[in-house]
């Protein structure tokens, strides 16, 4: 059997997609792997054109845009690996990355996600492990809690930027940049598949819960090193929608696993913290208004309407 099977999904990032294979072409040496690419009805050019580049790869035709989630189902239904490598179109190994975190993932019964450090292509970090969303959480910074606490105790408790990322660690859950995942354990998932709800944004959260709830571990490597083109020039008005999206998803997310009350708590603290950390900032002022609509269960706004 392969080792490792990697999908990427392709909509309309064909240079970006090809920098990826090849990434991956170059690097891996350790495990045996599989690379299948479903393209999401790209309009951009034929997508044959990755099998004429990389004949060893499997392009799946997707016959609509799915989504990512949906997209990386319908990748998982052809793959024939032991582990699966969810791998974005953005991303790049920089080392034999697969080998690294299979061998990981492999290693313990209980382990059922790895993933690997995130970089710039500066070679700056990515911190993407995080807890889950809660209130006990956004009442420690709310509080500023977090400055009693020694540099080590302070990045185990919040993770995100304060924890040291030359280390493993053990995080809540993991972007799906690099999400590299037991196959059985996505088959013990309801409906012998990822959670695939969402169309974009906060499925990776998702995942990792309802991975967690079955009792497995997830893992970060530093060892494992890939490059991720993660844009910070997007306009600003841009980033805000790309918010909206997140905050619908997370809105669903919360009260189906943590119920109203709850989220609700969750909400009243997370924009305190918005405000208190930086109210004047334009970002913090706009998502805190948006917390403050999902809170009484309003639609959210567009970016027009209150950013000025």
């Amino acid at each position: 059997m392969v080792q490792v099977s990697v999908i990427i999904i392709n909509y309309n990032t064909f240079r970006l997609t090809s920098e990826a294979i090849a990434s991956i072409q170059q690097h891996t040496k350790g495990v045996s792997y599989e690379i299948i690419v479903v393209d999401n009805a790209s309009t951009e050019c034929d997508p044959g054109r990755f099998t004429e580049q990389f004949p060893t790869v499997r392009l799946v035709r997707n016959p609509e845009n799915s989504g990512f989630a949906k997209g990386n189902n319908l990748g998982i239904q052809h793959a024939q690996g032991e582990t699966i490598l969810l791998f974005n179109s953005d991303a790049a190994v920089l080392n034999d990355a697969l080998a690294i975190t299979y061998r990981t993932l492999v290693a313990e019964s209980r382990m059922g996600v790895t993933t690997g450090r995130l970089e710039y292509p500066d070679g700056r970090l990515q911190p993407q492990c995080g807890r889950f969303p809660s209130l006990r959480l956004q009442l420690v910074e709310l509080l500023r809690l977090q400055k009693a606490l020694s540099a080590q105790r302070r990045g185990e408790v919040l993770l995100g930027t304060f924890f040291d990322h030359d280390k493993p660690f053990r995080p809540d859950w993991v972007w799906g940049t690099y999400f590299h995942v037991k196959r059985h354990v996505i088959e013990q998932l309801p409906g012998g598949k990822l959670p695939d709800d969402f169309f974009m944004y906060a499925e990776d959260l998702q995942w990792c819960y309802a991975i967690r709830k079955l009792g497995y571990d997830i893992q970060y490597l530093p060892e494992a090193h890939i490059l991720h083109h993660f844009s910070q020039s997007t306009k600003q008005e841009k980033k805000l929608n790309q918010a909206n999206m997140i905050l619908r998803n997370e809105d669903t997310f919360l009260r189906r696993e943590y119920g109203t009350m709850a989220t609700s708590g969750y909400y009243i603290a997370k924009m305190l913290n918005l405000l208190l950390s930086g109210g004047g900032n334009t970002t913090n002022r706009y998502l805190a208004h948006q917390y403050s609509r999902l809170l009484v269960g309003k639609e959210l706004q567009t970016p027009s309407t209150v950013v000025r």
